[in-house]
């Protein structure tokens, strides 16, 4: 098989070799790790093509982010990061951000607020899940000697896939001195207690845990932060289990059972873009034990 993933990879890059459209830019984008410039402009050519596109939107803001120089001039032409802060109010993860650059600049008062603003929001989402949908479904959407290669492509993509953000995060919020501000360390643990809870991906729930650990006022409030962080990784491990399970079928020689574990992959990719990865995988567990 491992051959006719390579000819399938081989045929997605001369495809996305014209990409036109948003879709075929982000993707294009994804394969452009090694050539920020180039990466950074297929983002732009898909945010500007859809404007209200929160994945591409987070994408274009967190590729701006990699210290490059020189930077490259959709990321000087507008504030990327304000840009996807001020199109998704309800997003804690852009307003962290905002805090840490705040921090780099200097400006303490400004990093205090963004802290306080990232802490009063419902979600931490850098729309991952969103993300691996849209590889799937245009991987699928390529000639291929059945599904099997298609999902064995699909989950090659997917896990060369990086998040940066998390550096910036620990930056601010888990730095290797223990000289911060108390009042930055409290807004941080607030932060970190709300990204453990409302999280899209498991890193950003288990990041969230580790920054209200080292933030906890009290050794009873660190002692459930730390509490919490072991919950996570066995709620981890059961949902690798459960994704393992719900894909094993794609090599059956039964054509029955590879089309129906095509079509819960294509639902649990759905749900992870719609509700995050956590609770899609607590429903995924929860539909196996009930069969």
């Amino acid at each position: 098989m491992q051959a006719q993933v390579d000819q399938l990879d081989d045929a997605l890059r001369s495809r996305l070799l014209t990409a036109s459209d948003p879709r075929s830019n982000w993707m294009a984008g994804q394969l452009d790790r090694g050539d920020i410039e180039s990466q950074v402009r297929h983002f732009a050519a898909a945010r500007m093509a859809e404007p209200g596109n929160r994945l591409y939107l987070a994408t274009l803001a967190l590729a701006c982010l990699e210290p490059v120089q020189p930077r490259p001039p959709e990321c000087d032409a507008v504030d990327r990061l304000a840009d996807w802060a001020t199109r998704d109010t309800d997003n804690g993860l852009p307003s962290l951000l905002l805090a840490q650059r705040a921090r780099q600049h200097g400006n303490a008062l400004a990093m205090l607020g963004h802290l306080d603003n990232a802490a009063a929001q419902p979600r931490f989402d850098d729309y991952w899940g969103a993300g691996s949908l849209i590889i799937w479904e245009t991987v699928r959407a390529l000639t291929a000697p059945d599904d099997a290669t298609r999902l064995e492509l699909a989950a090659r993509l997917d896990a060369a896939r990086v998040q940066t953000w998390p550096a910036w995060a620990r930056a601010l919020c888990l730095p290797k001195s223990e000289a911060v501000d108390a009042g930055v360390r409290e807004a941080c643990a607030r932060v970190g207690a709300l990204m453990y809870k409302r999280g899209t991906t498991w890193s950003a729930r288990g990041l969230g845990a580790r920054i209200a650990a080292y933030g906890a006022a009290t050794p009873e409030e660190k002692a459930l932060a730390e509490a919490a962080g072991v919950a996570l990784r066995t709620a981890m491990g059961s949902c690798n289990e459960a994704i393992g399970k719900a894909v094993a079928g794609s090599e059956s020689p039964d054509a029955s059972v590879r089309a129906k574990t095509v079509a819960g992959y294509i639902a649990w990719l759905q749900r992870e873009a719609e509700i995050g990865e956590p609770e899609a995988c607590r429903e995924l567990a929860a539909r196996q034990k009930q069969n």
